[in-house]
Protein backbone atom coordinates (compact mmCIF):
# COMPACT_ATOMS: atom_id res chain seq x y z
CA UNK A 1 0.00 0.00 0.00
CA UNK A 2 1.28 3.57 -0.86
CA UNK A 3 -0.07 6.62 1.27
CA UNK A 4 -1.49 9.90 -0.97
CA UNK A 5 0.67 12.80 -0.36
CA UNK A 6 -2.41 15.33 -0.69
CA UNK A 7 -5.00 13.25 1.38
CA UNK A 8 -3.22 10.66 3.23
CA UNK A 9 -5.94 7.79 2.46
CA UNK A 10 -4.29 4.21 1.58
CA UNK A 11 -3.79 3.18 -1.95
CA UNK A 12 -2.60 0.10 -3.72
CA UNK A 13 0.82 -0.07 -4.89
CA UNK A 14 0.98 1.27 -8.79
CA UNK A 15 -2.58 3.25 -8.59
CA UNK A 16 -2.34 6.30 -10.65
CA UNK A 17 -4.62 8.39 -9.21
CA UNK A 18 -5.73 8.49 -5.48
CA UNK A 19 -9.65 7.40 -5.45
CA UNK A 20 -10.40 9.75 -2.58
CA UNK A 21 -8.85 13.31 -3.68
CA UNK A 22 -8.12 11.97 -7.50
CA UNK A 23 -4.15 13.44 -6.89
CA UNK A 24 -1.99 11.91 -9.32
CA UNK A 25 0.03 9.70 -7.27
CA UNK A 26 2.96 9.03 -10.45
CA UNK A 27 6.16 10.47 -8.89
CA UNK A 28 9.26 9.41 -10.48
CA UNK A 29 12.84 9.91 -9.67
CA UNK A 30 13.88 11.71 -12.46
CA UNK A 31 10.62 14.12 -12.41
CA UNK A 32 9.99 13.06 -16.32
CA UNK A 33 6.82 14.21 -17.89
CA UNK A 34 4.46 11.13 -18.20
CA UNK A 35 2.38 10.89 -20.90
CA UNK A 36 -1.59 11.91 -19.72
CA UNK A 37 -4.15 8.86 -20.09
CA UNK A 38 -6.30 9.88 -23.35
CA UNK A 39 -4.07 12.74 -23.98
CA UNK A 40 -4.64 12.59 -27.71
CA UNK A 41 -8.27 12.44 -27.68
CA UNK A 42 -11.56 15.09 -27.72
CA UNK A 43 -9.12 18.13 -28.75
CA UNK A 44 -9.99 19.70 -32.46
CA UNK A 45 -7.13 18.91 -35.13
CA UNK A 46 -3.98 20.48 -35.75
CA UNK A 47 -4.42 24.03 -37.49
CA UNK A 48 -1.75 25.31 -40.34
CA UNK A 49 0.68 27.71 -38.60
CA UNK A 50 -0.17 30.69 -38.72
CA UNK A 51 2.99 32.42 -39.60
CA UNK A 52 3.97 32.72 -43.57
CA UNK A 53 7.10 35.00 -43.83
CA UNK A 54 10.15 34.73 -41.76
CA UNK A 55 9.83 36.29 -38.15
CA UNK A 56 12.37 38.17 -36.33
CA UNK A 57 12.40 38.61 -32.54
CA UNK A 58 11.58 42.37 -31.64
CA UNK A 59 14.70 44.03 -29.05
CA UNK A 60 11.16 45.83 -27.05
CA UNK A 61 9.52 44.61 -24.39
CA UNK A 62 6.15 43.83 -23.47
CA UNK A 63 3.62 43.08 -20.05
CA UNK A 64 2.16 39.65 -20.58
CA UNK A 65 -0.68 38.79 -17.79
CA UNK A 66 -0.83 34.53 -17.30
CA UNK A 67 -3.75 33.88 -15.56
CA UNK A 68 -4.05 30.17 -14.01
CA UNK A 69 -8.25 29.18 -13.65
CA UNK A 70 -7.42 26.65 -11.20
CA UNK A 71 -5.67 28.48 -8.87
CA UNK A 72 -7.28 31.78 -9.29
CA UNK A 73 -3.58 33.56 -9.60
CA UNK A 74 -2.53 36.23 -12.14
CA UNK A 75 1.02 36.04 -12.70
CA UNK A 76 2.50 39.45 -14.55
CA UNK A 77 6.10 38.40 -16.50
CA UNK A 78 8.24 41.01 -18.63
CA UNK A 79 8.54 39.53 -22.43
CA UNK A 80 11.69 40.50 -23.69
CA UNK A 81 12.47 37.98 -26.79
CA UNK A 82 10.88 35.22 -25.49
CA UNK A 83 9.11 33.83 -22.13
CA UNK A 84 10.36 30.09 -21.42
CA UNK A 85 7.58 27.60 -20.09
CA UNK A 86 7.87 24.52 -18.28
CA UNK A 87 8.70 23.26 -14.79
CA UNK A 88 12.11 23.88 -12.66
CA UNK A 89 14.90 21.31 -12.81
CA UNK A 90 17.00 22.80 -10.11
CA UNK A 91 19.53 20.26 -10.91
CA UNK A 92 20.05 20.96 -14.25
CA UNK A 93 19.97 24.57 -13.52
CA UNK A 94 16.83 25.52 -15.62
CA UNK A 95 13.99 27.62 -14.43
CA UNK A 96 11.91 29.06 -16.72
CA UNK A 97 10.06 32.47 -16.73
CA UNK A 98 7.11 31.07 -16.45
CA UNK A 99 7.59 28.12 -14.00
CA UNK A 100 4.59 26.17 -13.84
CA UNK A 101 5.96 23.53 -10.98
CA UNK A 102 3.74 25.05 -8.08
CA UNK A 103 0.89 24.79 -10.56
CA UNK A 104 0.96 20.91 -10.47
CA UNK A 105 2.74 21.06 -13.96
CA UNK A 106 4.23 17.45 -13.15
CA UNK A 107 0.32 15.91 -12.61
CA UNK A 108 -0.97 18.22 -15.55
CA UNK A 109 1.88 16.89 -17.96
CA UNK A 110 3.65 20.01 -18.52
CA UNK A 111 7.41 19.28 -19.28
CA UNK A 112 10.44 20.43 -18.25
CA UNK A 113 10.95 22.68 -21.50
CA UNK A 114 7.43 22.63 -23.02
CA UNK A 115 7.16 26.13 -25.07
CA UNK A 116 7.99 29.36 -25.45
CA UNK A 117 6.27 32.61 -25.89
CA UNK A 118 7.64 34.87 -28.44
CA UNK A 119 7.79 39.04 -29.20
CA UNK A 120 8.03 38.61 -33.10
CA UNK A 121 7.28 41.16 -36.14
CA UNK A 122 4.38 39.88 -36.54
CA UNK A 123 2.99 39.92 -32.79
CA UNK A 124 3.17 37.50 -29.95
CA UNK A 125 3.32 33.96 -30.61
CA UNK A 126 3.60 30.71 -28.73
CA UNK A 127 6.04 27.48 -30.17
CA UNK A 128 5.47 24.10 -28.51
CA UNK A 129 8.81 22.84 -28.26
CA UNK A 130 8.28 18.93 -28.69
CA UNK A 131 6.52 18.81 -25.12
CA UNK A 132 5.16 15.38 -24.05
CA UNK A 133 1.86 16.30 -23.70
CA UNK A 134 1.14 18.92 -26.37
CA UNK A 135 0.24 22.57 -26.39
CA UNK A 136 -3.31 23.53 -27.22
CA UNK A 137 -3.88 26.97 -28.33
CA UNK A 138 -8.22 27.60 -28.07
CA UNK A 139 -8.42 23.64 -28.01
CA UNK A 140 -6.36 23.02 -31.25
CA UNK A 141 -2.92 20.76 -30.45
CA UNK A 142 -0.16 23.01 -31.84
CA UNK A 143 2.17 21.51 -34.55
CA UNK A 144 6.00 21.31 -32.61
CA UNK A 145 8.36 23.82 -33.71
CA UNK A 146 5.59 25.98 -35.28
CA UNK A 147 5.10 29.33 -34.13
CA UNK A 148 1.79 30.28 -34.03
CA UNK A 149 -0.22 33.71 -33.81
CA UNK A 150 -1.62 34.78 -29.99
CA UNK A 151 -4.58 37.14 -29.37
CA UNK A 152 -5.12 38.73 -25.75
CA UNK A 153 -7.57 36.53 -23.85
CA UNK A 154 -6.52 33.34 -25.49
CA UNK A 155 -6.85 30.10 -23.98
CA UNK A 156 -3.26 27.76 -24.12
CA UNK A 157 -2.96 24.36 -22.16
CA UNK A 158 0.28 23.31 -21.66
CA UNK A 159 -0.54 19.70 -21.02
CA UNK A 160 -3.84 19.38 -19.61
CA UNK A 161 -3.26 22.98 -17.22
CA UNK A 162 -5.19 25.43 -18.56
CA UNK A 163 -3.80 29.44 -18.49
CA UNK A 164 -5.46 32.23 -20.40
CA UNK A 165 -2.97 35.28 -21.51
CA UNK A 166 -4.18 38.86 -21.73
CA UNK A 167 -1.82 41.81 -23.15
CA UNK A 168 -1.91 45.09 -24.81
CA UNK A 169 -1.34 45.53 -28.44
Amino acid sequence: MIKCPECGSAQYEGTLFCSECGRFLVETAQNITAQLPFAQFGRLPTPPPQIEEELELLASSKEITFFIPSRRERLQRQLQNEIRVGRADEDAGYIPELDLTGYDGVAHGVSRVHATIQLTNQGIVVVDLGSTNGTYLNNYRLTAQQPYLLASGDEILFGDLLVHIFFDL
